[in-house]
């Protein structure tokens, strides 16, 4: 009497099958993954660049830096990722900020941001321009 099992066939057919699903899935799931980090740049800028208008015009206060914009948020934020510059004219004030990292490109945030440059390394960047006007 013969027992019933798997042939090597069989089970060769089937671990192939097995790898070809997960070889069509993981490139969705590495997508997805890229888009969302994109997103959490995107966002993040919005809000960095938003906070600094606030600092700005609402506080008359152009010593604009990191530190100085971590105490408006009431979620402790990992900002630690951007940087921030600010060149002084007579009557106008840049305030650039960008993230340093090289995981994400300014074409992908673009996508979600619209007022994201790239910097000339494609990092993604947001340029503000404020009227000192009191």
């Amino acid at each position: 009497m013969r027992k019933k099992s798997f042939t090597l066939i069989e089970l060769l057919i089937v671990m192939a099958v097995i790898a070809a699903l997960i070889a069509a899935i993981v490139p969705v799931g590495v997508k997805a993954i890229k888009q969302a980090k994109a997103t959490t740049v995107a966002m993040n800028l919005l809000d960095l660049s938003l906070t600094a208008m606030e600092k700005f015009y609402l506080n008359h206060n152009t010593s604009i830096t990191l530190n100085s914009l971590k105490s408006y948020f009431a979620v402790e934020k990992n900002i630690n990722d951007y940087e921030i510059k600010t060149t002084f004219g007579a009557t106008t004030e840049h305030v650039y900020i960008w993230y340093k990292k090289t995981d994400v490109n300014a074409s992908e945030v673009k996508r979600i941001l619209s007022s994201v440059v790239a910097t000339g390394n494609n990092k993604p960047m947001v340029v503000l321009t404020v009227e000192k006007y009191w």
